[in-house]
């Protein structure tokens, strides 16, 4: 995750980089979750 905080596109500001990495966080807890129960 250390290459966000250096990404190009930097200047649109923190919220772009959100709507990526949030739903990213959402899958990952999502795999998290249906591998402990599966």
């Amino acid at each position: 995750m250390a290459e966000w905080s250096k990404a190009p596109d930097s200047s649109s500001g923190p919220l772009t980089r959100a709507w990526v990495q949030i739903p990213l966080l959402t899958i990952h807890v999502f795999y998290f979750f249906y591998f402990l129960y599966s």
